[in-house]
């Protein structure tokens, strides 16, 4: 199993095969992102750009450490 960390810091957790797929995927895609202005400045820009660095990473979990924390589920808020 693999944990994949994107840029927001929501962590994913899926089989290995699955993971290389997703990035080989997203090493095919681009940026895209929007910039709100005022219209009196010349309103809202968008842009595209190679993906680059900003690629999820990637973390190896154990067998032994995936189904613990399986078994424990989502935490709880405090």
């Amino acid at each position: 199993m693999m944990v994949m960390e994107f840029g927001w810091g929501k962590k994913f957790i899926v089989k290995s095969a699955e993971a290389l797929k997703i990035i080989e995927i997203l090493e095919k895609a681009e940026m895209y992102e929007e910039h709100w202005r005022k219209e009196e400045d010349g309103g809202t820009t968008y842009h595209v750009w190679p993906v680059g660095e900003e690629l999820p990473t990637l973390k190896i979990v154990s067998d032994e450490l995936y189904r613990m924390a399986k078994l424990a589920g989502k935490p709880e808020k405090k």
